[in-house]
């Protein structure tokens, strides 16, 4: 007679029971090698050994939610995109992903034109129930997460560190209650150069298009931009005047972006 445990196993599809393994061992990674694409790449690679219990650790020492690159719930989009994080941590509400989403950028100096202009940005396009997916907390992204949540809405941040370092718990604290917070990066992983660009392939992944509002040419939203138009999305700008020192947008333009010429630019197409 079969005891209980293996009737539960037998029960249990084994296709089922292998993607569950597979899961564990794509989080020990993520954990072990900080969420560095390449690193756990090259150890899956190598089929490096990983044991049951290590595996187990790996997943008591969570404080969040994850899916994988080959869980049912991982964001189709972010398929497509150059390096696809094996493991995207998240606190929030991951449906919202499945949403009609818009990356705005800008630069983190900007001025009281590009911070009333992002706000009517940001105000159209909620109106016209779309989610704005944001990078970090600072100037134009900052404009656009405080006005989206002064119009009580739900707002998309991409983290370019660990989901549970202190310095990201009060932005946390304010979004994910109706909104999502995502990271590619577990635990405290603290924030670099590399991770700062790297990240913003995801917010672009995941959008229909990127708008740029106020960029100056040395921007960080110059990498959205470009991971944009390099994956054939749109990518829409203001212009500046020929003297303004944010030079991006004019630079953009002349890279093949569509010019914003009124509000109804952005939700036509």
């Amino acid at each position: 007679m079969k005891n209980e445990k293996s009737q539960e196993v037998e029960s249990f599809p084994i296709e089922a029971l292998e993607e569950k393994k597979m899961e564990e061992i794509l989080v020990y990674f993520s954990l072990k090698y900080q969420g560095d694409f390449m690193k756990i790449l090259e150890a899956l690679q190598k089929k490096e050994i990983v044991t049951k219990e290590e595996r187990k650790k790996a997943l008591e020492s969570v404080e969040c939610c994850y899916t994988t690159i080959i869980s049912e719930d991982y964001p189709y989009a972010l398929q497509d995109i150059k390096c696809p994080p094996f493991v995207l941590f998240y606190k929030g509400n991951l449906e919202l992903l499945n949403n009609d989403l818009v990356n705005i950028v800008g630069t983190k100096k900007n001025d009281e034109y590009g911070k009333k202009i992002t706000q009517s940005v940001v105000k159209t396009l909620i109106e016209n129930d779309v989610t704005l997916i944001e990078e970090n907390n600072q100037g134009i992204e900052k404009v656009v997460v405080d006005t989206v949540q002064e119009n009580n809405k739900e707002a998309i941040v991409v983290l370019n560190d660990g989901i549970g370092c202190e310095t990201n718990q009060t932005l946390i604290d304010s979004i994910q209650q109706n909104g999502l917070v995502i990271s590619e990066y577990p635990g405290k992983k603290k924030k670099t150069k590399k991770s700062s660009m790297f990240s913003r392939r995801l917010s672009t992944g995941l959008s229909s298009k990127v708008i740029v509002t106020q960029s100056g040419i040395k921007s960080e939203s110059m990498v959205s931009a470009s991971y944009a138009l390099e994956a054939y999305k749109d990518v829409y700008v203001f212009p500046e005047a020929y003297d303004s020192k944010f030079k991006g947008n004019n630079k953009l333009i002349k890279e093949g972006a569509n010019i914003i010429t009124n509000m109804e630019d952005l939700v036509d197409n």
